[in-house]
């Protein structure tokens, strides 16, 4: 109160004389400048912050920033010339009090699809609050998109249908279109890898109603990658830049179930990065691998041909593991998204097979041994495991 009495004191002592209205506004508090830069930057670390896969380029480019969190295209922009290359923080060419625009879209390349999502926020509206209004939009849409999916097309292997644009050729035969469940099942020959990640980016990126195992296809060739990947996948021949979760694959977008969550997941809806994922899954589980291990070990004693003498912590690959939680959340996702198609599970019951893996992996560089039993029980025995402790499994 002292404050606002001395202030007001001061404009009737201007005001003598002359308009008190007048001197009122002189004491007005001057516009604060909104710089882009620090406003973008926010929104990024926001959706860091809250489990999202973020790409930046870093800087603008005609006026605007740029960033791709998850399947969502970021702008932000002043009001402008479009043909414009000054920076948006430029005073020479803007003004910096003026609130810049925030548009959000989805799928993030709407080029041959257009827009399923388009928001429109003010720059100042605070970051937690915009990536709350995407999440809750961005649900609503992908929801939305796979309501209106028309089932025309079957996967060759297992004869699930689906639109046909989600179906992938994961060999050099065009016609052989496979869902995300069977691309490593032992019944495919000819596998080419290569040519599939592309595939798998063009689709993703395009689609928001894209089906989620594709995340899970992802993830495993990620992990099971080696340092050559990238320098294999530029030598494909492709004009296409292969996207960074390809080389991290912490940062592949794993749509999540819709419909209420198990406790390990509460809060990540409707998606969320693998590494976050990860780690929501192991805090919530500490004892997920030793319980891996045990079913191992029961597994062996059921066939002891297979067990060699080995320790059972032998089998368990570090490297695959994020992907046998991929699989086991996306078979989930599919499952409640796709209630009349195949049980993803049933599926995965003999999806995983050491031809197929070690076509995929010498393919990819990867230095797995996938002849060994580690990769197919990871994956094999992982998967299903998971999904039970989860909750989230095919009801008995």
């Amino acid at each position: 109160m002292t404050r606002n009495r001395k202030k007001k004191l001061a404009i009737r002592a201007e005001a003598d004389g002359g308009s008190y209205t007048e001197a009122a506004r002189l004491h007005a508090s001057t516009p604060q400048e909104i710089l882009t830069a620090d406003v973008h930057n926010r929104l990024m670390d926001a959706f860091k912050a809250a489990g999202w896969p973020v790409e930046n380029d870093g800087f603008p480019e005609y006026g605007t920033w740029t960033g791709w969190p998850g399947p969502v295209w970021s702008m932000l922009s002043r009001p402008q010339d479009w043909h414009s290359e000054a920076h948006p923080d430029d005073p020479d060419h803007y003004d910096l009090t003026a609130v810049p625009e925030l548009t959000l879209i989805t799928p993030k390349i709407p080029i041959n699809t257009g827009e399923a999502m388009v928001l429109r926020l003010p720059g100042t509206m605070p970051a937690a609050d915009v990536v709350r209004a995407v999440r809750e939009e961005l649900t609503r849409t992908r929801a939305a998109k796979v309501g209106e999916l028309v089932n025309n097309a079957a996967c060759s292997l297992c004869g699930d249908r689906y639109p046909a644009a989600h179906l992938l050729p994961s060999t050099d035969s065009d016609r052989l279109v496979l869902c995300p469940f069977c691309v490593f099942d032992g019944d495919i020959l000819g596998s080419h890898p290569l040519r599939l990640v592309y595939l798998i980016d063009e689709l993703t990126s395009e689609d928001v109603a894209a089906p989620a195992g594709w995340a899970a296809v992802t993830a495993l060739l990620a992990c099971a990658a080696g340092p050559a990947f990238r320098e294999r996948l530029e030598d494909v021949g492709v004009l296409q830049v292969p996207l960074s979760h390809w080389f991290d694959p912490d940062q592949v977008w794993v749509w999540l179930p819709p419909g209420d969550l198990p406790p390990a997941l509460q809060g990540l809806a409707p998606g969320t990065s693998l590494g976050t994922l990860v780690s929501a899954v192991e805090t919530a589980h500490p004892d997920l691998r030793d319980r891996f291990r045990a079913q191992v070990a029961a597994t062996l004693e059921e066939d002891e041909e297979d067990s060699d003498g080995e320790d059972p912590r032998d089998y368990l690959v570090e490297q695959l593991w994020p992907s046998a939680i991929c699989f086991a959340v996306t078979a989930a996702t599919q499952f409640r998204e796709r209630p009349d198609g195949h049980s993803p599970w049933h599926l995965l019951d003999d999806g995983f097979e050491e031809g197929n893996l070690s076509d995929h992996f010498d393919q990819i560089g990867s230095t797995l041994d996938a002849d060994s039993l580690g990769p197919v029980f990871t994956l094999s025995i992982g998967v299903p495991l998971i999904s039970e402790v989860l909750g989230l499994g095919p009801k008995p």
